[in-house]
């Protein structure tokens, strides 16, 4: 409303300050007053604008700064992906991608075929990003069993002899299974260790 009052005065009063500025026989107090008036007009309108604009700079502001929101409340989208970056690989069911940790083993099942060691199972709590698969290794020395676990494929710094096996995860624990390919005879009393720590692993039953 205001906007139109000042257009409509600006429409009215141009013409009679030019007629009072320029007019022919006028005194010098009408002439300054018709230049004053055009003086007041501009000087409003300047104003008016200033405040408009500033009105409609936070908004703006915004828009520019939120990196999430194109407008309030619409999700603005992605970048384009620059050619030649990898896309990354969803990973099953939707789950996270898993990150290669070194578990903590709370037990270990040893299988025997006859009176030789044919395997073992190893057991340790799982993980909400649990990785599919484990590299383990496993040395003996005597009755002692030096046990070697990290999660995910292609870790770092492995064992010899160390091998790839899938993961599975039952009640909250995760575990594996490794055949062993070397045949040795059965001790009374095996020992499991952990190799990354040098901690003792408790042997869990067959029957358990």
């Amino acid at each position: 409303m205001f906007a139109f009052l000042l257009g409509l005065s600006w429409l009215i009063l141009t013409p009679v300050c030019v007629w009072l500025l320029f007019g022919r026989g006028h005194r010098g107090s009408l002439r300054v007053t018709g230049a004053l008036t055009l003086v007041a007009l501009q000087a409003i309108t300047m104003v008016v604008g200033f405040t408009q604009e500033s009105a409609r700079t936070p908004a703006q502001t915004v828009a520019v700064r939120d990196p999430r929101t194109g407008l309030p409340g619409v999700p603005a989208a992605r970048p384009p992906r620059a050619a030649g970056t990898p896309t990354p690989a969803p990973s099953p069911g939707g789950s996270p991608a898993c990150d290669p940790r070194i578990p903590d083993p709370e037990a270990v099942r040893l299988s025997f075929r006859g009176r030789a060691l044919h395997g073992l199972t190893v057991y340790w709590p799982a993980s909400p990003a649990q990785c599919d698969t484990a590299t383990v290794a496993v040395r003996q020395a005597g009755r002692r069993l030096r046990i070697w676990v990290q999660e995910g494929a292609g870790a770092a710094r492995q064992p010899e002899g160390a091998h790839s096996v899938p993961v599975r995860v039952e009640q909250g624990m995760a575990s594996l299974s490794l055949r062993l390919s070397s045949v040795t005879r059965r001790h009374r009393r095996y020992v499991a260790i952990n190799g990354h720590t040098g901690d003792k692993i408790p042997l869990r039953s067959p029957a358990s």
